[in-house]
């Protein structure tokens, strides 16, 4: 068994061509069906059929094409990390958040990253969980911090940081003078809410789900796309809303929102690290998701 043997059929299935794959490979179209012929003969079988109009890839083929790719992804992977360990890591960071960690969490994360290497370039996006989700699916960023379970299988979520949802209301409200509130009284209330897709109402929706609740027993006065724009329409009195304490705690401390708990309203989510599933993450990656765990255990 050659490993270029490997390359070659990668290529060979993706090209669907024999001359198209040669082209990319920089051989000539002989030295490729040689190579082909020789992997046929490791396995017994063949790995491909002719048809009028191009190449199709046997069933045997498709098990040997998934394999080889795996192959060639942990081979280079294994290169980088062998290399990694006589260098300082550089290159480019590619990630993406939803609002509360992009907004709230990473800037002090990514500062202190740079700190100890300086030689990687972060890229951070922001959106909401759907959209980070997609991205990362997408090949746009290589990995993202959202605060919801998107539950797709073609994504791997890793519990990262654990954040606190509360209820937060302008100081003359008049639940303004109590420290918890009931289901009911929320329901009751005009609420201010995130947009459709945001990690923050996912997990609100489903909180309420299981209390029997629907979104539409809801008194949703506005819809707004992020994060800073809800807490500054319930600073302006707009309404109540529910939202994750990182974003509101300053406001809080100088007496511009109060913040309330919901009786039997468990206030806990997670913030996921996310990425694709079994792919190999690059060295910068690798060592932020590490340098993450550490310092969310620290700080």
């Amino acid at each position: 068994m050659n490993l270029s043997w490997l390359q070659t059929f990668i290529y060979i299935v993706e090209k669907k061509s024999l001359t198209r794959a040669a082209r990319a490979l920089h051989l000539t179209q002989p030295a490729v069906s040689k190579q082909l012929n020789s992997l046929e003969r490791y396995y017994g079988v063949p790995l491909l059929y002719r048809t009028s109009r191009h190449l199709e890839v046997t069933e045997a083929g498709k098990i040997v094409y998934e394999y080889s790719k795996k192959i060639m992804e942990t081979l280079t992977a294994s290169l980088n990390d062998v290399k990694a360990l006589d260098k300082t890591i550089q290159g480019n960071l590619l990630l993406g958040a939803s609002t509360i960690p992009g907004e709230y969490i990473l800037p002090a994360a990514l500062q202190r990253f740079q700190e100890l290497y300086p030689q990687v370039r972060a890229r951070l996006e922001i959106g909401d969980s759907t959209e980070i989700g997609n991205l990362i699916l997408d090949g746009g960023v290589e990995a993202g911090i959202i605060g919801a379970d998107l539950k797709n299988p073609m994504l791997k979520q890793e519990v990262i940081l654990q954040d606190e949802l509360v209820v937060i209301a302008p100081p003359h409200h008049p639940l303004a003078g109590r420290k918890t509130i009931t289901i009911k009284d929320f329901v009751q209330e005009q609420v201010v809410a995130r947009e459709k897709g945001s990690g923050t109402r996912l997990v609100i929706e489903n909180r309420l789900k299981e209390k029997g609740i629907s979104l539409e027993r809801l008194n949703i006065k506005l819809e707004m796309g992020s994060t800073e724009a809800v807490v500054n329409a319930v600073a302006a009195g707009l309404g109540i809303s529910l939202v994750s304490h990182f974003a509101v705690k300053k406001r809080i401390q100088v007496g511009e929102l109060v913040m309330l708990r919901i009786e039997d309203f468990p206030p806990q989510r997670d913030i996921f690290f996310v990425s694709r599933q079994n792919q190999m993450l690059s060295p910068p990656m690798k060592t932020f998701y590490a340098f993450l765990k550490d310092y969310f255990n620290t700080h």
